[in-house]
């Protein structure tokens, strides 16, 4: 992976905790392999003055929702960083009372709501600290040998279990690193998540990303299949316009088609085993608020009433009841994403905005598989950790 640090460009931020802070997230921003909308996070500790003039120790950490590669410091939530490290030493938070009191944190209630991983943010004893969901880290992590692979890969680092987001990992995280100097290691792998790096200096934790993440792009080079199978053919644009049609009657409201029918998705769509790899799950559980869990699968030819949507519709309904606790409301049943056998791979949204990101994670999501599947296999996570992540208020937040 590139390094894009430019020692001209960084000088200008010297003396500026936050703005250097924005630039280095920009420069994660910018390598979609690293961080795929509004994916990751960063976070600087630095000293303020309140509203009273008093000097106060404070966490800058992206707000929920903000894209990293355009984050302007208007993106970053100023958190007192003491009351923040004590939420971390509490038995237990709920999602309603963390976000209640992040936000009484907050020295400026104008700001973005903090990230949900605000307080693993604050407990890490760095100035910078840096998180990205990097697709070769996920291949290898969700491969059924990882645990194995990444122990390999990453010796020099804290790796720990997947567990959701939130204040759980913050708690798992402040266990491990409560009695010992973090420092000893280069990063924290999480399996299943992503990578965080952390530094007193800016430039390290950046470099520190970028070099943890090579080390698993050297592994997929020099082990698995990177070139995948590419395929030609013509679209029936009539069949196209039924799938559309017939997605949003299911969403109760027009929707957008994408498709997408570049040599990559068309061979990606024309596997023998397509129905199997495409629907396992997501590449990182982040994004499953975008795409659904999987996508639907369409016959290259499908019926005059895309019979393939009802059935996916029927089968989230189905995926809900098996999932569900008491309280819970279900989203609407809709696919997001499709497999159009033959075809390419098709983003269904209200918006160009919407269509577009899902596109992208669909183009993410399937070269992860494929390699992983020349690595030995693809296995996200179960059926239950996906849903537990759809479901979760705080994740949902992130769309509003």
């Amino acid at each position: 992976m590139k390094n894009l640090w430019n020692d001209l460009e960084a000088k200008s931020f010297i003396g500026d905790d936050l703005a250097t802070c924005v630039y280095t997230s920009c420069l994660l921003g910018a390598e979609e392999d690293l961080i795929v909308h509004g994916g990751g996070n960063t976070s600087v500790k630095s000293r303020v003055h309140d509203f009273f003039g008093r000097e106060v120790d404070v966490l800058f950490v992206k707000g929920s929702g903000w894209d990293l590669k355009n984050i302007e410091k208007s993106g970053f939530s100023v958190l007192r960083l003491e009351e923040t490290k004590l939420l971390a030493e509490l038995g237990e938070l709920n999602d309603t009372e963390m976000t209640k009191q992040l936000r009484l944190n907050m020295l400026d209630q104008a700001a973005p709501l903090p990230s949900v991983e605000a307080i693993q943010h604050a407990i890490m004893p760095a100035k910078f600290v840096d998180h990205t969901h990097a697709d070769a880290v996920l291949t290898l992590s969700n491969n059924p040998n990882g645990e194995a692979i990444i122990g390999d890969i990453y010796s020099d680092c804290l790796i720990l279990p997947y567990v959701m987001p939130g204040f759980i990992l913050s708690k798992q995280v402040y266990n491990e690193v409560k009695d010992f100097d973090i420092n000893q290691y280069k990063g924290i792998i999480l399996h299943r998540h992503g990578v965080f790096t952390y530094s007193n200096n800016a430039r390290e934790a950046y470099e520190n990303m970028i070099e943890l993440v090579s080390r698993a792009e050297s592994y997929i080079s020099e082990n698995g299949v990177v070139q995948h199978v590419e395929s030609q053919s013509e679209v029936n644009l009539l069949d196209l316009a039924r799938i559309r049609k017939s997605v949003s009657a299911s969403r109760g409201s027009a929707q957008l088609a994408m498709l997408d029918q570049s040599d990559e998705a068309k061979g990606f769509a024309s596997r023998d085993d397509i129905a199997d790899i495409a629907s396992r799950g997501p590449l990182t559980p982040d994004h499953v608020t975008r795409t659904k869990r999987i996508p639907v699968i369409l016959d290259a030819k499908p019926d005059e009433n895309v019979s393939e949507i009802q059935s996916f519709v029927n089968e989230y309904k189905a995926y809900f009841e098996r999932n569900k606790v008491d309280g819970l409301i279900m989203l609407d049943p809709a696919p997001r994403a499709a497999v159009w056998s033959s075809n390419g791979t098709i983003a269904f949204g209200s918006t160009v905005k919407e269509c577009n990101i899902i596109t992208d994670i669909a183009r993410h999501t399937r070269w992860t598989i494929q390699v992983g599947e020349s690595l030995g296999g693809w296995k996200p996570l179960s059926e239950r950790e996906i849903f537990e992540l759809e479901y979760w208020v705080l994740q949902q937040a992130k769309l509003a």
